[in-house]
């Protein structure tokens, strides 16, 4: 009895997968995906924040690993 039921199951399994394996296959069912191209935005920089600058201002203070600039000016890295 045991042993029928576990075939059955398996028997049970095998169909479900086998009807969602059609079903992905029909034409009618197949979703469009738009792929967009990736949108650059260019912000210019703080007026006397240049990122070189800030990088060796930050080195000269002793930050090791220099700056960045951010709309408030430079900020040093520790």
């Amino acid at each position: 009895m045991k042993t029928y039921l576990v075939v059955l199951f398996f028997v049970v399994v095998a169909f479900v997968a086998a009807l969602e394996v059609e079903d992905v296959s029909s034409p009618h069912l197949v979703q469009k995906r738009q792929i967009t191209k990736p949108q650059t935005i260019f912000v210019k920089p703080p007026p006397g924040c240049i990122f070189y600058e800030c990088i060796a201002k930050c080195r000269q203070r002793g930050h090791q690993n220099g700056g960045y600039c951010t709309i408030n000016g430079c900020v040093c890295l520790r």
